[in-house]
């Protein structure tokens, strides 16, 4: 089975923070051939590690988001991902580039596109700028994803998510509520593992793919610069716009959640902004189970009253909690046209009857192992240009002469 991206080929030199955006590509049906050091991509040593025994081929991290790509090992300095510091003003050209890279370079020069996280400097250093390639490689597509892009005050700064994060303003909206007198005795809270990073990610990918259409209309290849500061400023959902239409600021506070009668919780979001069905429908559920109470009035049906008395609401909520298991809770709401829904542990996801019916995990042989292991799949179905899941993750250098073989032979561009 091939995938609308079949012979499309990518090379990803990255420090492992971005690993997602080749992940994409290689479940389009590309060709994607990671990049790695003699010891191996860092995203290697990211825990949990197969049976909790840590080795650069037993972590599930890595596995997640390397999953059908093909690994190569690049000498010299080839696997250096712009981690260190600054070497030198960045004034090189790329004439000279670093000698290590010459087995990188002419992976390079067969791939379509070459995805790297390199600051300006380092790529210039190491003749791998844009400018330097696409001189002698008109076809290539490069995206560069760093921190804060290619250009700009901040081109070279290192960040790790949790800056991101911060700086995009998507962390202020995250925490506790205010005191009782208004004010806040707690910090903002940090989004759960790297979310400003893998939205870079999930967007290189959106772009590369743009790119590649139009490259095949005619065009040739161009430099995507994605910054993860910018991504994760536009990922602040209604926040920032609220406050540039409005001058409103944004204040956090507790997400709702209603506790079952089996002691797990569910989010349960009763928006009056989606139409005045919303409580209609709320308290024709809450009156089947007979725990509505005062939100029978008729004065409930105005949309001001309820503001003013939401705490009636929500113990009306809170009776029909007590009375069900958070499964059954959340299907109830879902019924009623609420977007209610269980909060899982990821484990729990697993479980999904709806997932697997979809066909969303995909087993895939380990023979290294001999085990088989489950896999997220395809984030959408798309019967046109179907998902390709066919090759478990790479071991380090897996495909080192096997890839040289093939990538010796120029791509022929545009490929379609």
């Amino acid at each position: 089975m091939s995938g609308p991206l079949d012979g499309i080929r990518v090379l990803e030199l990255t420090d492992g923070t971005v690993d997602y955006c080749g992940r994409l590509l290689a479940g389009l049906g590309a060709d994607v051939v990671l990049a790695e050091p003699a010891e191996g991509s860092p995203s290697r040593a990211v825990g949990p590690f197969l049976d909790d025994i840590p080795g650069v081929d037993r972590s599930l991290a890595f596995w997640a988001d390397n999953v059908g790509k093909r690994s190569v090992v690049v000498g010299g300095d080839d696997a250096d991902s712009g981690d260190g510091a600054d070497s030198g003003d960045g004034a090189d050209s790329g004439d000279g580039a670093d000698s290590g890279d010459a087995g990188l370079l002419a992976l390079v020069a067969g791939s379509d596109v070459f995805i790297h996280t390199l600051r300006p400097a380092d790529a210039a250093r190491r003749g791998l700028s844009f400018e330097a390639l696409s001189a002698r490689l008109p076809h290539l597509i490069v995206c560069a994803v760093t921190p804060f892009g290619q250009d700009g005050p901040w081109a070279d700064y290192l960040a790790d998510d949790l800056v991101l994060m911060a700086l995009g303003g998507s962390m202020a909206g995250c925490g506790y509520g205010p005191g009782p007198d208004g004010r806040y005795d707690t910090p903002p809270l940090a989004c759960q593992e790297d979310q400003a990073l893998r939205t870079a990610a999930t967007y290189a990918a959106i772009a590369v793919l743009a790119a590649v259409a139009w490259r095949g209309e005619g065009g040739t290849g161009q430099l995507i610069d994605v910054s993860a500061h910018e991504c994760s400023a536009s990922m602040t959902e209604w926040h920032l716009m609220t406050y540039l239409c409005s001058g409103e600021i944004y204040r956090r506070g507790p997400h709702p959640t209603l506790t079952g009668a089996d002691g797990r919780q569910i989010a349960a979001l009763t928006p009056d902004f989606l139409g005045p069905h919303v409580f209609t429908r709320m308290l024709e559920m809450l009156e089947a189970d007979d725990v509505a109470g005062p939100l029978s009035d008729p004065a409930f049906a105005d949309p001001g009253h309820r503001a003013r008395n939401y705490g009636d609401v929500w113990r009306a909520l809170k009776r029909l909690a007590e009375k069900h298991p958070a499964e059954e809770l959340y299907r109830l709401g879902q019924k009623a046209g609420l977007p209610w829904g269980v909060i899982r542990a990821p484990e729990e996801v697993l479980d999904d009857h709806h997932l697997a019916a979809r066909g969303h995990f995909v087993a895939l042989p380990h023979p290294e192992l001999d085990r088989t292991v489950t896999y997220p799949g395809a984030p959408f179905v798309a019967h046109g240009s179907p998902w390709v899941m066919q090759r478990r993750p790479p071991l380090l250098g897996e495909h080192t002469a096997e890839v040289a073989s093939e990538w010796a032979r120029p791509t022929t561009q545009p490929p379609r």
